[in-house]
């Protein structure tokens, strides 16, 4: 089965270096930029997903969205779905994972990264490089957790949701779906569907 990484900018050589880190081989990069392969130094560039898909017509094809914008991430995940591929997560084995945390296909897991006991991380997210996630914690799809986070115990992080870097959201905290905790910033209540709380200096 070919394995593809959607998203050709930094983010996605950096999703591309850990899989390999994983074992994994990568096919190839799609971008909807046509001169996205200028970057790319390790893997062909197939251009956009449909066009992939057609170069790859007749094989079986896994990917994972490696873009930084969640709704652009969604986009991309549900126009690759609509090609028949499957969607694949990439975990890093630096990172830490607990045998009962649940991994919905397609998400990543960055180096140094902890998910721990009983947590739950959806389709498409993000739990970026040395983030961690507490016991019981939700990570709803298409949300995204920045290097150096800390999502405490029994935490909802919504769809959608951004969760800056080193931000902190305190034990049981919502993090509401498409809102923002920005980054540097403690989350001591709930946050609304929507809201952006940023730390401002």
């Amino acid at each position: 089965m070919a394995f593809v990484v959607i998203g050709a900018g930094g983010f996605g050589r950096e999703v591309a270096w850990t899989a390999a880190e994983a074992g994994l081989d990568v096919a190839g990069f799609c971008d909807d930029d046509p001169d996205a392969g200028g970057r790319l130094a390790h893997a062909p560039f197939l251009g956009a997903i449909e066009n992939a898909a057609a170069s790859l017509a007749g094989g079986e094809v896994s990917f994972i969205v490696a873009v930084g914008s969640n709704k652009a991430r969604r986009d991309l995940f549900k126009r690759a779905e609509a090609c028949g591929w499957t969607p694949r997560s990439v975990v890093s084995p630096h990172a830490v994972i607990a045998p009962d945390a649940a991994l919905a296909p397609g998400c990543y897991i960055g180096p140094g990264a902890v998910v721990s006991v009983g947590a739950r991380i959806g389709s498409g997210a993000i739990v970026n490089n040395i983030a961690s996630i507490g016991h019981d914690a939700t990570i709803g799809d298409f949300a995204q957790v920045c290097p150096g986070a800390a999502i405490s115990g029994g935490c909802v992080v919504g769809t959608g949701a951004l969760v800056g870097s080193c931000a902190t959201a305190i034990p049981g905290v919502r993090i509401g779906a498409d809102a923002t905790l920005g980054a540097g910033t403690v989350a001591m209540r709930d946050i609304v569907d929507g809201a952006s709380i940023v730390r401002l200096r």
